[in-house]
């Protein structure tokens, strides 16, 4: 019985990766809780 030669599979093409979700939340968020820090009223004290 004769046994098929070794093909090695061809390379594929890496599919374009989305930004990690972490990394999206916390690019939307840290503005977010900056600003709200910022424009805090301040106490009268």
């Amino acid at each position: 019985m004769a046994l098929p030669h070794y093909r090695r599979a061809a390379a594929r093409a890496k599919p374009e990766s989305a930004p990690n979700v972490l990394t999206t939340t916390l690019l939307i968020t840290a503005p977010a809780v900056i600003a709200t820090a910022i424009l805090r009223p301040r106490g009268s004290r």
